[in-house]
């Protein structure tokens, strides 16, 4: 929770500083019109997450998520982006190896993936141009809310019948510098540096129904990135004055093995 407020802070803080940016640029003059740049990609990601069950035993597993996003950033000054993204996750999203141990029969979920919807937002402010070097702040955070599901358990007794209803919601929140080489024509590559954390839950409710009666219970498993730091390697093609993609690799050490992930993204600016 502190870590959430310290990313807060941080947030807040950029927020009052491009505020007051923006400010002195109309006073200066320097106020550009508003550009608009709509686009939609795909992003995938494969992360190591930390998990405590009923006995307060630690874990690891990884957590996989794949998403299909639309995207629209608008520059509302000069270097002052901010960006909104909707995301549909496909049937990637797996959570295969949380434990409940705290219901009624204790089970390992097994599922698979469980769709879901991703809501983020971005704020971009550049600091410096020097020569060919750009160095921007940027600051996001999303909140990804999985549907519902429910499914039928098995190996149970005779006549004894049994389900289970799963509910999985994550944050992920990042900030850190963008370091940009403008020196080409049409081809920008970057590096983005940042304190990135992850955190979320997943509900479960399990209900058994057998001649003696019925029995219900419920849990919630709370998960957490296994490390919150992530480099990411990226380049924005410029294919034409209105048209580019911007493509990205990041990666997230965790003691001897590193997380992944890529971004694809389409963008047409007027």
């Amino acid at each position: 929770m502190k870590k959430f407020h310290l990313i807060f802070l941080a947030i807040l803080l950029c927020l009052i500083f491009t505020r007051f940016s923006s400010a002195q640029d109309q006073e200066e003059g320097m106020f550009r019109a508003v550009s608009i740049t709509p686009g939609i990609g795909f992003e995938f990601f494969s992360r190591t997450i930390t998990w405590d069950d009923a006995l307060d035993v630690q874990y690891t597993s990884k957590l996989k998520s794949s998403f299909i996003t639309f995207n629209t950033e608008v520059e509302f000054g000069k270097g002052f982006f901010v960006n909104a993204i909707l995301g549909y996750a496909m049937p990637v999203s797996s959570y295969d190896e949380l434990t409940f141990r705290g219901l009624p029969l204790s089970r390992t979920l097994g599922v698979g993936a469980i769709k879901g919807y991703l809501l983020g937002a971005g704020i971009r402010k550049s600091l410096i141009y020097a020569k060919d070097l750009q160095i921007d702040v940027l600051g996001q955070f999303f909140y990804y809310t999985g549907t519902k599901k429910e499914w039928e358990m098995t190996v149970l007794p005779v006549d004894v019948e049994g389900t289970m209803e799963g509910d999985p919601s994550w944050t992920r929140a990042s900030i850190g510098p963008v370091f940009t080489y403008r020196g080409f024509e049409s081809f920008y590559p970057y590096l983005y540096l940042s304190f990135n954390k992850l955190w979320g839950k997943f509900k479960m409710v399990q209900t058994i129904q057998g001649p003696a009666g019925s029995l219900e219970g419920n849990e919630e498993i709370n998960i957490s990135g296994a490390s919150s730091f992530s480099t990411a390697l990226g380049s924005i093609f410029k294919l034409t004055d209105v048209f580019s993609i911007k493509a990205e690799g990041s990666f997230i050490p965790h003691g001897d093995r590193v997380d992944f992930g890529f971004t694809v993204r389409m963008m047409y600016s007027f």
